[in-house]
């Protein structure tokens, strides 16, 4: 992999120059673009066309729910936001200083209805700060037709709850999405998410335990077909005592398709009493299927609980005979399975489009 470069120079944002080293921003990206972690996590798909797209002209998403009160939406920031890690998301920071504004989200008082953010293309970042025992509900739809790529990140204050729900399902030449969220103490985050493969879509998703007891729970179901690529990168950190994190993610791979999953899950020093489980399962179908799966723990402290497994199969042909033995021929038997597969975890306020587009899609494949 040849080095990367960001595609023109950038000037600090005065809201980020409180960044360690934030004088020589510049410099800290390309280094952490280059570094050997980084690169890493770059293994399966090409960075470079994804990096140069950073500078290319944003547009703000739409965001329904903003005139609920307790919810207050600026088109600017009175200061940096806690959770910023240039090492673990150099291209989305390039972004923050590309933007000629970032839209921040404060929600300093429980909603009766969600939040819902409507991206239709490159849109600008948004920075959402949820007050103290806040209740949210925030609904995501991602919709990119061209090259698009979008940023989010969330700061969860203590006892805070965040329901947050996305669907990225349409087709799109290249398509990036970058996630951060950073719970305080006694928090509470569930992310469902659903994605389906195009020419190329890469998501990066950071979830930051930064406070005593927080709870994180992250539920995917993706579909990646006819020579569609997904790529998903989870890093989950555990940074501060008894934090608790669930990560459930089904993948089915068919005819042509690739679909890549690194998760990682990073226990810091002092972390005791952590408990930790990640789950990555794929289902290979039709030909020429490719699924790349690295789960990883990092561990520093004792006295935690964690585990974490992958598995990639075919439909099982016990299953399959149990319904054709029944009277249910093979492709309506290959749907049915199929469709159980995904449907653990396709969950949430926006589960019914996303059964339409990935249920139904894995019934048209088999």
């Amino acid at each position: 992999m040849a080095n990367l470069t960001l595609p023109t120079t950038l000037a600090t944002p005065k809201w980020l120059a409180g960044l360690p080293g934030a004088g020589s921003l510049p410099e800290l990206l390309e280094q952490a673009l280059n570094s050997p972690a980084h690169r890493e996590r770059w293994k399966y798909t090409k960075p470079a066309p994804f990096v140069a797209a950073t500078q290319r002209p944003m547009i703000d998403p739409d965001i329904s729910g903003k005139t609920q009160s307790g919810v207050e939406l600026n088109q600017s920031i009175d200061g940096p936001l806690e959770g910023f890690d240039l090492n673990q998301a150099p291209e989305a920071i390039a972004r923050l200083c590309y933007a000629d504004r970032v839209m921040t989200l404060d929600v300093s008082a429980s909603t009766d209805e969600p939040v819902v953010i409507n991206h239709t293309g490159n849109t600008r970042p948004v920075i959402i700060r949820v007050g103290v025992g806040v209740n949210l509900t925030l609904l995501e739809n991602a919709k990119a037709i061209d090259d698009a790529q979008q940023s989010i990140w969330i700061d969860l204050a203590p006892n805070a709850r965040v329901q947050h729900s996305r669907n990225t399902l349409d087709n799109a030449p290249s398509h990036w999405q970058y996630l951060s969220v950073r719970l305080q103490a006694g928090a509470q985050y569930q992310l469902n998410n659903h994605v389906a493969g195009c020419g190329s879509r890469r998501q990066d998703i950071h979830i930051i335990m930064d406070g005593r007891g927080a709870e994180a729970t992250l539920v995917s179901a993706g579909k990646v077909d006819g020579k569609m690529a997904l790529d998903q990168q989870v890093t989950l950190e555990h940074r501060q005592p008894r934090g608790q994190s669930k990560q459930t993610v089904h993948n089915i791979v068919a005819n042509g398709g690739k679909c890549t999953f690194n998760g990682r899950i990073h226990i810091h020093e002092g972390a005791a009493g952590t408990d930790a489980q990640l789950s990555n399962k794929n289902l290979g179908m039709g030909e020429h299927a490719t699924i790349n799966t690295k789960p990883e723990l990092e561990i520093y402290t004792d006295d935690v609980s964690c585990s974490h497994g992958a598995t990639v199969g075919t439909i099982s042909q016990d299953a399959l005979f149990y319904l054709t033995s029944r009277g249910i021929d093979r492709t309506a038997a290959e749907a049915l399975l199929s469709q159980g597969f995904l449907r653990q975890c396709i969950v949430g306020p926006l589960a019914d489009q996303a059964l339409t587009a990935l249920v139904g899609g894995a019934r048209e494949q088999s």
